[in-house]
C-alpha cells in the first residue's frame, strides 16, 4: 500500500480508476493500493471459520453493555475490573477473539468443543439459557461443520470465565461440576447492574 499525498492533484481522492487501483482514507492518510476482486468469496473453508465467528459473537452479545443497553452487567464489570480487556477493545471483541484463539483455533477443535458441550450434564440447560436469551442455532450455507449449538456459546463463555479466572460464584467452580444455579447465576450475571 502506497502513501499518496495530493493525489490526482487533490488533498483527497476516494474510490476507484479503472478496477486497477483504488484510493481510500486509513487512519488519516491518503493511501493508494491495487483493485482486487476476491475469488470465490464463499468458499466452504471461509463459511466455517465465519460460523465459528459469527456463533461466538452472538453468544457474547448477550452481556450487556450491547447495543440499546447502558448497563455495565456484572460479568462486564469484572473484565474491566481484572484489567482483563486490552485498551482500543470491547468486552465482546476481547472475548470473541479469546474464545477463538483458546478454543475454536479450526473447525476441527470446534467439533471437538461442541463434543465437550454436548457430554456436559447439563448442556440441556445452556440451551434454554441461550434461548431465554433470544440465541438461535448459527450456520451459513456454505459451510461444512454442524450448527453453532446455541448453548455451546454460553458454555464457552463460561469455560473462559473460569479459564481467567472471573472471581466468585460460579466462575471458581469448575465447569464439569456446574449445575443449573451455576449456568443461570453466569447469566444473571450478563444482564444485571453491579
Amino acid at each position: 500500500m502506497a502513501k499518496v499525498t495530493g493525489p490526482l492533484f487533490s488533498m483527497s481522492a476516494a474510490g476507484t480508476m479503472g478496477k486497477a487501483i483504488v484510493y481510500f482514507g486509513w487512519k488519516g492518510l491518503n493511501v493508494v493500493r491495487q483493485w482486487v476482486i476476491p475469488t470465490n468469496k464463499q468458499s466452504a473453508v471461509q463459511g466455517n471459520y465465519r460460523t465459528l465467528l459469527g456463533g461466538t459473537g452472538r453468544a457474547v452479545g448477550e452481556i450487556r453493555p450491547n447495543p440499546g443497553s447502558t448497563i455495565v452487567s456484572s460479568f462486564a464489570q469484572q473484565l474491566i475490573t481484572l484489567g482483563l480487556i486490552p485498551g482500543g477493545q470491547s468486552k465482546q471483541s476481547f472475548l470473541v477473539q479469546y474464545i477463538l484463539n483458546h478454543y475454536l483455533t479450526t473447525p476441527s477443535a470446534f467439533v471437538t468443543e461442541l463434543a465437550a458441550f454436548t457430554g456436559h450434564t447439563y448442556s440441556a440447560v445452556f440451551g434454554t439459557s441461550a434461548t431465554a436469551l433470544g440465541l438461535v442455532d448459527f450456520s451459513l450455507p456454505y459451510d461444512t461443520i454442524a450448527n453453532y449449538d446455541k448453548g455451546l456459546g454460553l458454555y464457552l463463555i463460561a469455560k473462559a470465565a473460569v479459564a481467567l479466572p472471573l472471581a466468585g460464584t460460579p466462575y471458581t467452580t469448575a465447569l464439569a461440576s456446574w449445575v443449573t444455579a451455576d449456568i443461570e447465576g453466569m447469566v444473571t450475571d450478563f444482564t444485571s447492574a453491579t
